[in-house]
């Protein structure tokens, strides 16, 4: 299946959490299951800074805890300057490619980018195109938690959240059982076996007791 999603700036304001609101969130944290599950391969453009790579990481780090070792996203730098023959062969390979681009590049100029923050483009492998220019290095861990979804197979959620079609950043701060419930199905994974936030507004289903904080 070919996949085409974006997450498009919301028009009316919206506030970050502070490190107060921030601190009411939690994961769950589920045992982990044993052996090793599929690793999927995820290609860091070398155009982020180091503050930006982190916080791609970072995006990256929330869902391998959600993933719970049933499936693993394994981040990597892209080469300097792959050649259309190594991109090609990324993709084939079933691996992503986080690129870093702006407003300015064809994808962001597409009519059903223009106001987007963020591009999933593929089935099973493709490219997310990060649109750098139009939000600000604070919102990046929650965008690519957004893309990231994408990329595991969930749909937007009409009824908000981290997959809602708007970004918002207060939907942002971490991964909801809504959006995890997406990806156990799209993944075929046992959601009771997999991990999601828990907080204020955020539908838990878990003992609170269990939850942490990444």
């Amino acid at each position: 299946m070919f996949l085409v999603s974006v997450i498009v700036l919301s028009l009316t304001q919206v506030h970050a959490a502070d490190e107060r609101g921030q601190s009411a969130y939690r994961y769950t944290d589920h045992p982990q299951r044993a052996g090793t599950g599929r690793v999927l391969p995820i290609f860091i453009d070398r155009d982020f800074d180091a503050a930006e790579y982190e916080r791609v990481v970072l995006a990256i780090k929330q869902w391998n805890h959600v993933l719970n070792g049933f499936l693993l996203m394994r981040p990597q730098n892209l080469p300097d300057n792959p050649s259309s023959a190594t991109l090609t062969q990324i993709r084939r390979s079933g691996g992503w490619i986080v690129a870093r681009v702006d407003s300015r590049h064809p994808v962001a100029r597409q009519p059903e980018a223009r106001q987007a923050l963020a591009l999933t483009v593929g089935g099973n492998g493709g490219f997310v195109y990060v649109i750098s220019d139009r939000f600000a290095l604070r919102d990046l861990t929650g965008v690519m938690m957004h893309e990231l979804g994408h990329v595991l197979g969930a749909g937007h959620d009409i009824g908000g959240h981290l997959m809602a079609p708007v970004y918002d950043p207060g939907n942002g701060r971490c991964i909801d059982r809504g959006a995890v419930s997406m990806v156990a199905q799209a993944q075929r994974l046992p959601l009771n076996q997999l991990n999601w936030c828990v907080g204020p507004g955020l539908d838990a289903r878990s003992n609170p007791r269990e939850a942490r904080a990444l």
